[in-house]
C-alpha cells in the first residue's frame, strides 16, 4: 500500500515533470521557414533580406529564427498564395506579379519620382504606416519590410531610343500594370513576365528589349543582350518589394519577440534594404560600362511627352486608392516630400 505521504510526492513528481516539458516546449526555438526566387549574389538579399533574417535571431536571443530554404518554392506570382496559405512562414512578394490583389503600393512605383532606391523604399514605409496600413490590403499577412529598387529604365537589343516613336513596334517585357500602360502609349508592346524569363526571352527574340534597373542587367546575366540603354530622369518605373509573415505564424510568436521584430523591421529595415538596392545599381551601371552597353538620358521633350501619357495612370490609382479609403493626392504628396526629406539626409 502506498502511504500518503508518498502519493502525495509522486503526485508532485508528475506535476513537476509535466511543468518542466511545458516549460521546454514554451522555451523551444521557433525556426521559420524562409524561401526566395532571387538568386543568392543579389546585393539586396546579401545586404538586405540575410541582414534582416539574421537580426532576427539575435534580437530575440535565438527564441525566432527564420531558415532560407536551399531552393525557391516556384514562380514568383507564386509567392503571395505561398505565405498567406502557410506553405512558407514568411518570404518578399513582388505585387505587380499578382495584378489585382494589391493596389496601395503602387505610389511608390510612380515614374520620375527619384532614381533613389533607397530615398524610395524609406519613404514609401512611412506612407504605408500613415496612409495604407489601416487599409490592410493583405488580410492573412503581416507586413514587416519593404523594398523599393531604382529607377526603372528602358534596355533593348535594337537601336538607341532618345524619342518616343523609336519604341514604335518593339516588344518590351515589363513586369507591371503601370509601366505596361507606359510602353502601350509610347507604342511598344508590353509583354508581362517575370524577371526569371527574361533572358531567355532576349535571347530568342521573343522581346526586344526589357524595362529594368542598371542592377537588374548585371544581376541576371542580361550584358551580352542589351545594347542599348534610355535612362529617364526618377526613373520611367520602380517595382515595390514587401516582405510578410503567414499572420498565424506572427500570432504565434510572444507578443515581446514580435515587438523585438519589429524593432529590426520597417523603418530600420528600409534604411538598409534601399541601401542595399542603391549599391546594386551602382555595381550594375559598373557592369553595363565595362560591356559597353549605350547608354543616354532620355531628352527633355521624351520626358515631358512621357509625363503626359501617365495622367490618366495616375488618376486611375487615384480612384481605386478612394475606393480603399485612401486620399491619394495626400500619399502622393507625402511620397514626394519624404523623398526629398531621404534624400536630404544623405
Amino acid at each position: 500500500m502506498v502511504s500518503h505521504f508518498g502519493t502525495k510526492l509522486l503526485g508532485l513528481s508528475v506535476v513537476g515533470a509535466i511543468a518542466l516539458i511545458n516549460s521546454g516546449s514554451a522555451n523551444a526555438a521557433q525556426n521559420l521557414r524562409y524561401a526566395t526566387w532571387d538568386p543568392p549574389h543579389h546585393e539586396w538579399i546579401k545586404f538586405g533580406v540575410d541582414k534582416w533574417i539574421k537580426s532576427i535571431g539575435q534580437v530575440t536571443s535565438g527564441r525566432v529564427n527564420v531558415k532560407k530554404l536551399a531552393k525557391g518554392l516556384g514562380a514568383p506570382p507564386a509567392y503571395h498564395d505561398f505565405i498567406k496559405k502557410g506553405a512558407i512562414d514568411v518570404a518578399h512578394i513582388i505585387p505587380a506579379y499578382t495584378p489585382g490583389r494589391l493596389e496601395l503600393h503602387k505610389v511608390a512605383e510612380f515614374p520620375f519620382l527619384a532614381n533613389s532606391a533607397k530615398a524610395r523604399t524609406v519613404a514609401y514605409w512611412r506612407v504605408y504606416e500613415k496612409h495604407f496600413k489601416k487599409v490592410n490590403e493583405a488580410s492573412g499577412m503581416k507586413l514587416l519590410n519593404v523594398g523599393v529598387h531604382g529607377g526603372g529604365l528602358i534596355h533593348n537589343t535594337v537601336r538607341p531610343v532618345t524619342k518616343m516613336s523609336d519604341l514604335k513596334g518593339l516588344k518590351l517585357r515589363v513586369s507591371g500594370d503601370n509601366v505596361s500602360g507606359m510602353a502601350k502609349g509610347m507604342g511598344a508592346t508590353p509583354i508581362f513576365a517575370s524577371i526569371l524569363k527574361v533572358h531567355n526571352m532576349l535571347s530568342k527574340g521573343v522581346a526586344d528589349g526589357v524595362f529594368l534597373t542598371f542592377e537588374g542587367i548585371k544581376n541576371f546575366k542580361l550584358g551580352k543582350l542589351v545594347k542599348y540603354t534610355t535612362v529617364p530622369p526618377g526613373g520611367l518605373y520602380a517595382t515595390v518589394f514587401q516582405m510578410y509573415m503567414n499572420q498565424k505564424v506572427w500570432d504565434g510568436i510572444s507578443k515581446e519577440d514580435q515587438k523585438l521584430i519589429e524593432s529590426v523591421s520597417g523603418e530600420v529595415g528600409a534604411q538598409y534594404i534601399g541601401a542595399a538596392w542603391e549599391l546594386a545599381d551602382k555595381n550594375g551601371i559598373k557592369h553595363m560600362k565595362k560591356m559597353g552597353i549605350q547608354m543616354v538620358d532620355m531628352p527633355p521633350a521624351f520626358v515631358a511627352k512621357a509625363k503626359e501619357l501617365w495622367k490618366p495612370l495616375q488618376a486611375k490609382w487615384m480612384a481605386k486608392a478612394k475606393e480603399k479609403g485612401v486620399d491619394g493626392e495626400a500619399a502622393l504628396a507625402m511620397m514626394k516630400a519624404e523623398i526629398a526629406k531621404v534624400k536630404a539626409s544623405n
